[in-house]
């Protein structure tokens, strides 16, 4: 497998940075008194314990209640057996993975008119594969930003949230591969009673995901050449991505699936299905206004079973896809049927031992560890502006 290499920052780049950090250091004393957390800080913990499963929660809501959409035998467990694993020498139906990575730093506290807030800074990155027909694969593109992360006003001070602007506004003029974005917080995604430091992280998150979502919408991808992002579906942005799918290797617990008049929960619809076979495909029931709940469905493929396996719900993944209408038709299920077929042929090579190998697929594997080999290592990350 051969992996084109993307740039690392050349030592002008990273001056560059610097000096931008020092711009912000200067201006958030000209404001106020800025404590520096110490260099051994490690950085923070960005990523949840099941990440997968956490951006999968936001897609449920309180009533959590999923109908199928696509027909099967009255009284029959919701599973279907979809045919062999559509290898690649057979058809090369996934020609592009794309993965999101992040790394997130607590700089220190900023004290304005005697209250304080945390200042975030977060390096965030996202690589698109691509695999020829001859199974070659190449990074296709790679987009990495860092930013700090700044809390609404208030806590901050209208002026410094001014000054950070106007300093957004001229670093972005900066002809440099990479440069220091600021993001503030919006006010309404700070919710009343979370900790800030926590909403801030959360922004880091989404800022992860606008990246992918540009690399995404960037890519030239003729027709037939289908997408897979590592992740539930989680913004109504990637509702407008042509043949592309989400594949989850973790996913939420909170749905409740009604079937033929019984309503189970995930591991109840779930503990009957068998490696190689798929459920049947559903999707949120109601009307609700969300874009993402209204246009996504999703089914369930079981890669692998059996010894190794830790839990009932191990070697199973969710595949979220954009549904075409309220019942799938026989060209759909064509479709579904296709894409599990081609999802069973990616679960060789497995990248075993990395955790969640059970559910793994190679080409994300490949693009996950690209990502985190161009992000700044930790100490260099804090060397460089950890002390701004």
């Amino acid at each position: 497998m051969s992996i084109k290499r993307f740039f690392l920052a050349p030592s002008e780049d990273l001056v560059q940075l610097s000096s931008q950090f020092r711009l912000v250091k200067e201006t958030l004393r000209r404001n106020g008194s800025y404590l520096p957390a110490t260099p051994d800080e490690p950085p923070e913990e960005t990523q949840p314990y099941d990440a997968d499963r956490t951006d999968d929660d936001s897609n449920f809501d309180r009533k959590n209640l999923c109908d199928p959409i696509e027909e099967f035998e009255e009284g029959k467990e919701p599973y279907v057996n979809q045919g062999s694993a559509l290898l690649r020498t057979e058809c090369n139906f996934f020609k592009f993975f794309l993965d999101g990575s992040i790394r997130t730093y607590y700089l220190g506290e900023q004290i304005e008119d005697n209250r304080s807030y945390p200042l975030i800074a977060t390096e965030v990155a996202s690589a698109a594969i691509k695999r020829a027909d001859d199974g070659r694969a190449s990074v296709s593109k790679l987009m990495r930003k860092v930013a700090l992360l700044v809390p609404p006003s208030p806590p901050a001070r209208p002026q410094t949230v001014r000054d950070l602007i106007e300093l957004r506004a001229n670093f972005s003029a900066v002809r440099s591969p990479i440069k220091l974005d600021i993001e503030q917080l919006e006010r309404d995604i700070h919710q009343p009673g979370v900790d800030l430091r926590t909403s801030l992280l959360g922004k880091a998150r989404a800022v992860m995901h606008e990246i992918e979502h540009t690399l995404a919408r960037s890519l030239k991808r003729e027709k037939g050449e289908w997408l897979i992002l590592d992740g539930a579906i989680r913004r109504p942005e990637f509702l407008g991505l042509d043949e592309t799918i989400g594949l989850a290797k973790s996913f939420s617990r909170n749905p409740v699936f009604h079937i033929s008049g019984r309503f189970k929960d995930v591991v109840a619809m779930l503990s009957g299905l068998k490696e190689g076979a798929r459920t049947v495909v559903f999707r949120h029931s109601g009307e609700g206004g969300d874009p993402v709940r209204k246009r996504v469905a999703f089914w369930y493929l079981r890669l692998r079973s059996g010894r190794g396996l830790q839990g009932p719900l191990q070697g199973i993944v969710k595949i979220d896809y954009r549904s075409r209408g309220d019942l799938l038709k026989a060209d759909d299920i064509e479709l579904v049927n296709t894409i599990s077929r081609a999802l069973l042929a990616e679960k060789y090579v497995s990248p075993y031992p990395t955790p969640r190998w059970h559910a793994h697929i190679y080409p994300i594997y490949v693009a996950e560890n690209y990502i985190k080999s161009s992000l700044f290592s930790p100490l260099a990350f804090r060397g460089h502006f950890g002390g701004i």
